[in-house]
C-alpha cells in the first residue's frame, strides 16, 4: 500500500511525531559526537517548534505512523530536518516520498531551494540526499567543535531556465541597488561583516555591464557565512558554497534567467580580495581599458546571447591581461603612497 500523507500543524500528532523521532534515532545513540538532539526532544520541544512556525509531514502505512519530516520556510529557503523513518519501513521509498512532498509544498510557496543538514559521520545519509538531488555546499561545525561535524546540502527547486546574456549601458541606479542589497546582507551576517564592497562591472561608472549587482562582503571568518544561510535566505539569497573558488562563500539572488545579485563573500584577508578591488579601481581610473572591456562584452553578448559559458570564456583572456595590469598599478600606487608618507 502506498504511504498516505497528512500535513500536521501540531495538536494530537505530537505524541506520534515524538514516538517516531525517538524510535528512528535510537540506533544513533552513542554513535555521534556531539550526540543527536533527537534523543532530547519532548512533547514540549516539538510544540515549541510548531509555535515558531514549523510544520511536519507524517506518513502512515495501513493506518500506522511510520515516518515524518519537519520543515520551516525562511524567505526563499525551505529547511527540512528530523527526517525519521522507523527501521522496519526503510528501503520502501518513504524517505524519498516525504522529501518530495515537502519540496512540492516549497514550490507552491515560491521557495527557490531546499536545505538539509547532514552529519558527516553518516555517509549513507549523505548518499541518500545526493540521490535526491542535494549537493554539499559547505561543511560546518556544531557549537564548541572546531572540526566540521555536518554538511549543508542544498537542492534548487523548479525548472532551471536558460540564462540570457544581456549587456546593458551603465545605469546610474546601480550604486543605489548595491547599497540596498548591501544593507540587507549586512543585517543578515551581522557582526561577522568587516566591510561590503561593490565589485564587478556595475561598480564602474560608465561601463556597460550585465545588469547584475556583484558585491563582496568581507568577513572576519568565512565560516560565519554558513551561520547566516537562513538569514540570507530571508532576503532572497540562494547559497552555492565555494562554487569552484576555494575560500569563497557564494550566494545568488534571482532566478537563473533573471539574476539580480551575485554575492561573493570572502575572509577580509583572502588573496582574492585584492584582485577584485584592483580590477575595479583600475577600470574606474583607466578609460582605455574600460572602453576595450566594454566593447568586448557587447560583442560577445551579441554573438552568444544564450550561452553564458561561451560569453565568460570569450572574456577570459582580456580579463587576465587587465587583472595583471591592475595589480601592478595598485601595488605601484601603494608604494608611491608609502614613500610620500615617509617624506612627510
Amino acid at each position: 500500500m502506498m504511504p498516505q500523507f497528512v500535513l500536521q500543524p501540531a495538536g494530537a500528532a505530537i505524541p506520534l511525531l515524538l514516538h517516531l523521532i525517538h524510535a528512528a534515532f535510537e540506533e544513533m545513540r552513542g554513535r555521534l559526537d556531539p550526540p543527536s538532539g533527537a534523543h532530547a526532544e519532548t512533547a514540549g520541544s516539538l510544540q515549541a517548534l510548531f509555535d515558531q512556525g514549523e510544520r511536519a509531514v507524517l506518513t502512515t502505512v495501513e493506518g500506522a505512523a511510520v515516518g515524518c519530516v519537519f520543515f520551516v520556510r525562511t524567505g526563499v529557503e525551505m529547511y527540512m530536518h528530523r527526517l525519521a523513518i522507523l527501521p522496519a519501513y526503510r528501503g520502501r521509498g518513504i524517505g524519498r516520498a516525504l522529501m518530495t512532498c515537502v519540496e512540492e509544498q516549497a514550490l507552491q510557496e515560491g521557495c527557490a531551494y531546499g536545505r538539509v543538514g547532514v552529519r558527516l559521520a553518516l555517509t549513507s545519509n549523505l548518499t541518500f540526499f545526493e540521490r535526491l538531488g542535494y549537493s554539499v555546499i559547505a561543511q560546518d561545525n556544531h557549537a564548541g567543535y572546531r572540526a566540521p561535524t555536518f554538511a549543508h546540502m542544498v537542492k534548487e527547486l523548479g525548472p532551471q531556465m536558460m540564462r540570457v546574456v544581456e549587456v546593458a549601458p551603465y545605469d546610474a541606479q546601480w550604486p543605489a541597488r548595491f547599497a540596498h542589497e548591501a544593507a540587507a546582507v549586512r543585517a543578515a551576517l551581522g557582526d561577522a561583516v568587516v566591510a561590503i564592497e561593490h565589485v564587478g562591472s556595475t561598480s564602474v561608472p560608465g561601463l556597460a555591464a550585465k545588469p547584475v549587482i556583484d558585491m563582496m562582503p568581507l568577513l572576519r571568518d568565512i565560516r560565519d557565512a554558513n551561520k547566516g544561510i537562513a538569514a540570507m535566505a530571508a532576503s532572497g539569497y540562494i547559497p552555492r558554497g565555494e562554487f569552484g573558488l576555494p575560500g569563497r562563500s557564494y550566494f545568488v539572488k534571482g532566478s537563473a534567467h533573471a539574476r539580480l545579485v551575485h554575492c561573493h563573500a570572502y575572509a577580509f584577508d583572502h588573496p582574492e580580495v585584492e584582485r577584485h578591488l584592483a580590477f575595479r579601481d583600475y577600470l574606474r581610473t583607466h578609460a582605455a581599458a574600460r572602453r576595450a572591456y566594454a566593447a568586448l562584452k557587447i560583442e560577445l553578448a551579441q554573438k552568444h546571447p544564450t550561452d553564458i559559458v561561451a560569453y565568460m570564456d570569450g572574456k577570459d583572456g582580456l580579463i587576465k591581461q587587465l587583472e595583471a595590469e591592475a595589480l601592478r598599478w595598485r601595488r605601484a600606487e601603494a608604494l608611491r603612497w608609502r614613500r610620500a608618507k615617509a617624506l612627510t
